[in-house]
C-alpha cells in the first residue's frame, strides 16, 4: 500500500513543490535582504571581499538621502505615478468599454492600433516627445513625464480592461438603456462599480510601471523633476562610488510599491482572476 499522505498527496511531490518555492523564494529576496544589507554598512565594508555578514548597523546612508536632497525625487516619482494612475484610468476605462461595444473591423481594427503603441519602442517616440515638450515649455516637468508614461500604460490598460469588460453581459447596459440611461450613465453608474476590483488591479499595475520607469524620465528631466530611478543611476555614475547610499535609495524606492501592493493585493487577485477567466 502506498502512502500518499493525508490529502492523498505524493510526498515527494510535495517535496518537490516546497523546494521549488523555497528556491524561488531565495532567488526573489536574497537581492532584497543584500540591499538592504548593504545599506547598513559603511562603504569600506560594503565593498570588502569577502563581504561581511556581521557589523554594526550603521544608518549614516539613510540620514544622506535627506541631506543630500533626494526626498524631492520620492516626491516627484510619487506625484508622476500617482498623476499618471489617474490619467489612464480616466482615459482608458471609456476607450475600453467603447471597444468591447463596438463591432466588426472597426474594433479590431482600433485594439490592434492600441497594441501596437505598446510594442512601439520607447526610442521611437522619446525625441518627438522631448521635441514637443521643448516647443511648449514643459520639459523638465512632472507633467511632462506623466504624460510620456502614457504611452507606456494607457496601451496596457486599455487592453486590461477590455479583457474584463467583455466578460460584463450586455444585458446590463440595454436594462440601464431602457431605463433612460446614457451610455456615459451606464459606464459610470454601472460598469465602473462592478468593475472596481480590475481598476485597482490596472491602478497598481500602473502606479509600478510609472514608478520604475527610467528612460522616458532620464531624457526628459533634469534636476528639477528628476524620479528615483535616474537618481540612482546618477549616483552610479559618479567618480565615488557611494554603495551604501545607493542600496539605502533602492531599499527606500521600493516601501510605496510595497505598500501599494500588499493595501490591494486582493483586489488585484480578484480582478485579473475575473477577466482572465469569465
Amino acid at each position: 500500500m502506498s502512502h500518499s499522505g493525508p490529502a492523498g498527496q505524493n510526498p515527494f511531490a510535495r517535496l518537490g513543490r516546497l523546494a521549488f518555492l523555497g528556491a524561488t523564494l531565495v532567488f526573489v529576496l536574497l537581492p532584497i535582504a543584500w540591499l538592504a544589507l548593504g545599506s547598513l554598512k559603511t562603504r569600506n565594508e560594503a565593498l570588502a571581499l569577502p563581504p561581511k555578514l556581521i557589523f554594526t548597523p550603521d544608518f549614516s546612508a539613510y540620514h544622506k538621502i535627506v541631506a543630500q536632497g533626494f526626498l524631492g525625487a520620492f516626491g516627484n516619482s510619487l506625484t508622476i505615478a500617482l498623476s499618471n494612475v489617474v490619467l489612464t484610468l480616466l482615459l482608458g476605462t471609456p476607450a475600453a468599454y467603447a471597444l468591447t461595444r463596438i463591432r466588426g473591423k472597426v474594433q479590431d481594427n482600433l485594439s490592434f492600433w492600441v497594441l501596437s503603441i505598446r510594442m512601439a519602442p520607447l526610442f521611437a517616440v522619446i525625441l518627438p516627445l522631448y521635441v514637443l515638450f521643448k516647443s511648449i515649455g514643459l520639459l523638465d516637468t512632472r507633467f511632462a513625464v506623466s504624460l510620456a508614461h502614457l504611452t507606456i500604460t494607457l496601451p496596457l490598460a486599455v487592453w486590461m480592461l477590455m479583457t474584463y469588460f467583455r466578460s460584463v453581459p450586455e444585458d446590463l447596459d440595454q436594462a440601464a438603456m431602457l431605463d433612460g440611461a446614457t451610455h456615459l450613465q451606464i459606464l459610470l453608474l454601472v460598469i465602473v462599480p462592478i468593475a472596481r476590483p480590475m481598476l485597482a488591479s490596472v491602478a497598481i499595475v500602473v502606479f509600478i510601471l510609472s514608478w520604475n520607469e527610467f528612460l522616458l524620465a532620464f531624457i526628459l528631466t533634469s534636476r528639477g523633476s528628476q524620479t528615483v530611478p535616474v537618481a540612482v543611476a546618477s549616483l552610479a555614475g559618479t567618480m565615488s562610488f557611494d554603495w551604501p547610499l545607493i542600496a539605502a535609495v533602492s531599499v527606500c524606492s521600493m516601501i510605496p510599491a510595497l505598500l501599494f501592493v500588499g493595501f490591494a493585493q486582493r483586489h488585484i487577485v480578484s480582478g485579473l482572476a475575473s477577466g482572465a477567466v469569465k
